[in-house]
């Protein structure tokens, strides 16, 4: 399966973890990004041989035209002379070494991103209503719940590719390069070219952090090693996460669909009224305690919207409103789809039906069912 397709979103949507895509998403991005940055680095790297080339041949040129004209002859360098590794970037004069310096540190920091975002498609796929506070979730910290006793046999496909990427030299070189550069200092970028030579050197200084001893590294090598490294090891965590999400292990009481009824009475507002309400047979108590909705439609496309509503009613066969369900928790304006919790309300079925035609509700056609009634 492709993991960033809409086969996979869709296939989220059927297990009632939605709001994972926008994680799976947003580390794809990440990547996309890093990739983009090493491309960058390469290219820089590249321009840098190709004009100390350029220089030297230019220099070899006039000594060969001296040779030819005199038999003998000198060629003085000046620093201005010097190959100056620039270029203009919107009437900017920039360094290449800046760049490279620049775009190493945002590789590795999408990178990392990359990993943390993982985290937060498992932390949603799979622990559902049992997650953590986004605000909580990285990916050491969901390693650390998922090694937790109600977790370690429930999602073992997918604790064994976080540990297996934990633990390996990829993934601590990013880790502890982003935590040097931002809790700690620079670290030393070493760019030489041989005056008359070919030897080149672009590399990485060695340094110390959290015990541990990172040697000197190449640019290019370092960055396509932890970069093929990445791009591997998120597939075979999406992989295992797939597998994981049949479990359908804490995604009680979540739904894509909410109802409406809307009364229009013409030249009698007072008579108009629009309701929202998930369905019965009989009694209220046949629903979980806690409801956890999001407004979604699956067909050729995956369309979704949070619900906004203070409360749900709930209506039986008979279409009597027989209770309601109430908000559980703030709403806060971040662009994040989320199941919002609603929880069971002990409140007669008529007064919260009363209650809430008083209200404005907005509907969402595309993505809820229900009836429009137009009265003369």
């Amino acid at each position: 399966m492709n993991y960033f397709s809409d086969e996979f979103k869709k296939y989220l949507v059927e297990h009632y973890v939605l709001d994972a895509w926008q994680f799976v998403v947003n580390t794809q991005k990440n990547i996309v990004t890093a990739g983009y940055c090493c491309h960058v680095i390469e290219s820089i790297n590249s321009k840098m041989e190709d004009e100390h080339r350029g220089w030297q041949d230019e220099i070899n040129k006039e000594i060969q035209q001296l040779l030819a004209e005199k038999g003998t002859g000198s060629v003085g360098i000046s620093y201005e002379g010097l190959p100056q590794f620039k270029m203009d970037m919107f009437g900017i004069p920039v360094d290449y070494p800046f760049l490279i310096d620049k775009y190493i540190k945002d590789f590795f920091q999408y990178l990392r991103n990359a990993m943390d975002s993982a985290a937060q498609i498992v932390n949603s796929a799979l622990l559902a209503n049992q997650g953590l506070n986004i605000e909580r979730v990285d990916f050491n910290k969901i390693i650390h719940v998922l090694s937790n006793a109600s977790y370690v046999q429930v999602f073992s496909n997918t604790l064994t590719v976080l540990l297996r990427i934990q633990n390996s030299i990829e993934f601590a070189y990013m880790t502890e390069f982003n935590n040097r550069i931002k809790h700690i200092s620079d670290t030393k970028l070493i760019l030489s070219r041989e005056l008359f030579g070919d030897g080149m050197t672009s590399k990485i200084d060695a340094f110390y952090k959290k015990g541990n001893q990172f040697a000197q590294q190449d640019i290019l090598t370092i960055t396509k090693e932890v970069f093929d490294f990445v791009g591997k090891e998120i597939i075979l965590l999406l992989e295992a996460i797939s597998q994981d999400i049949k479990l359908d292990a804490f995604i009680h009481g979540r739904t894509h669909d909410l109802k409406f009824h809307v009364q229009t009475v013409k030249d009698a507002p007072d008579s108009s009224f629009t309701v929202v309400y998930v369905e019965a047979v009989d009694s209220i108590d046949e629903l979980p305690e806690i409801l956890r909705v999001l407004l979604v439609r699956s067909n050729e496309e995956v369309n979704s919207m949070n619900s906004d509503y203070d409360d749900i009613l709930v209506r039986d066969k008979h279409q009597n409103y027989i209770g309601r369900f109430i908000l559980d928790e703030s709403i806060h304006n971040d662009g994040l789809l989320q199941y919002r919790r609603y929880k069971k309300d002990n409140y007669e079925g008529v007064l919260a039906f009363i209650e809430q035609t008083k209200k404005i509700y907005p509907i969402r056609p595309f993505l809820m069912t229900g009836v429009i009634v137009s009265k003369e």
